[in-house]
């Protein structure tokens, strides 16, 4: 009895350490918590402040094409990008703070688990010392019938005591387990915020670059800005003529039969949050304006503001990319990428920021592949999103465009 008593005393003094420890590690934890909702109210605010600067480019666009309207509009852009910057560090380090206290968590539940099965031992040890005694051997044992009793309860609460910490002992693992898992998937988030913020950058130096060109080309004078939109116009309805005449043969080459049924969910849609500016075909745009040389316009926009994720609309392999603003500036597609999938369909996606892909790469549906940008010929940020007869696809050089992807065009919206 004397040893019992003991035993559990000293039980009760380890229980009131445990206890200490935990206020210290609930400290820690706590602090981590108020740290995590600070950041996630910083990030709140960025957002409030990037959505504002989307209202100030949408409205630039919208307006007469100025010199003085297009670098507002580029200056927008420039900071809404750098506002998007200090939204993903603001994450990752939102990130790498529940990290820390996910760490806290796990290792207080490690502790919790080795207290359990100390406890556990020290209880089935006491009762492996009864088991070793008959209910006989310990009546003989005690003086008066009270302390046998006594002894027998003991025993009896060892029992439920084995029970309640088994229980309890299961419990600390689900949870354990539990924040390992959220501690996995933070790891995952982290990293991909690592090379968002990356890509992010680029696309911010991709537009400083744009409007420092402008400003070159132009030197600030409005005259010279509109001497360079006739001159762009011009050459854009030069690359459309090629375009067009090339892609009507092509069409011709379409098989229907071996397509795949047009029906919903065939792809996917390339971003996020879909909205179209405009259809595929003889739009009101394309009848109303001489972009596309009063011809159909071959796929449809989606809107995207500039450094929008773009993802594979299915699986399949990267045929090509390229940049015709290396050869015509403000003329073409500007970036793009052109992919191959299995289902005898290919995609392009053109006016990009950023490409993500290579040549030659698989990818699968849902993959980032590029962000959205305001290259080649556009009226405003946005996607062009085209779907080709994968058989009927050429990549070749045209006249003043360098190479550019042709091929026998269908309706998206027949697919997505």
């Amino acid at each position: 009895m004397q040893f019992l008593n003991f035993r559990f005393g000293i039980l009760a003094l380890i229980g009131i350490l445990f206890l200490s420890f935990g206020f210290s590690q609930a400290a820690t934890v706590d602090n981590l918590k108020s740290q995590i909702k600070n950041r996630e109210d910083q990030i709140a605010a960025i957002e409030a402040e990037i959505a504002e600067y989307q209202k100030q480019i949408d409205a630039k666009v919208s307006e007469a094409g100025t010199l003085k309207n297009q670098i507002s509009s580029l200056t927008a852009q420039i900071g809404k990008l750098n506002a998007e910057i200090r939204l993903t560090q603001g994450k990752i380090y939102a990130s790498e703070l529940n990290l820390e206290k996910l760490g806290l968590e796990i290792n207080k539940k490690n502790s919790e688990i080795g207290d359990k099965k100390a406890s556990l031992g020290e209880i089935m040890r006491a009762i492996n010392e009864a088991d070793d005694e008959s209910l006989v051997e310990i009546l003989l044992k005690h003086g008066e019938l009270s302390d046998f009793f006594t002894d027998v309860k003991n025993i009896e609460s060892l029992d439920e005591a084995v029970r309640k910490d088994l229980l309890e002992l299961k419990d600390l693992k689900v949870d354990l387990e539990a924040r390992e898992e959220e501690e996995s998937s933070v790891k995952k988030v982290l990293v991909n915020l690592a090379f968002e913020l990356s890509d992010r950058k680029s696309v911010e130096e991709t537009s400083k670059k744009k409007k420092d060109q402008l400003l070159r080309d132009t030197k600030n004078k409005e005259a010279e800005y509109q001497k360079l939109v006739r001159e762009r116009e011009k050459q854009r309805s030069q690359i459309l003529d090629d375009i067009r005449k090339i892609e009507d043969q092509l069409r011709l080459l379409i098989d229907p039969a071996s397509l795949p049924p047009s029906r919903p969910g065939v792809l996917g849609w390339p971003l996020r949050d879909p909205k179209i500016t405009q259809n595929f075909g003889k739009t009101d745009f394309a009848k109303n304006t001489d972009v596309y040389n009063q011809n159909s316009h071959n796929g449809i926009d989606l809107r995207a503001s500039v450094g929008t994720q773009i993802m594979a609309a299915e699986d399949g392999v990267v045929k090509g990319s390229g940049n015709s603003d290396i050869a015509c500036p403000g003329g073409s597609y500007g970036k793009w990428i052109l992919i191959e999938h299995q289902n005898h369909l290919s995609t392009v996606y053109a006016h990009l920021s950023v490409i993500k892909v290579s040549q030659g790469e698989a990818v699968k549906r849902g993959d980032l592949i590029a962000y959205s940008g305001d290259t080649g010929y556009t009226t405003g940020p946005h996607l062009h999103f085209t779907v080709y007869d994968a058989r009927t696809v050429q990549m070749k050089s045209s006249r003043v465009c360098g190479i550019l992807p042709y091929g026998g065009y269908l309706d998206p919206i027949l697919y997505l």
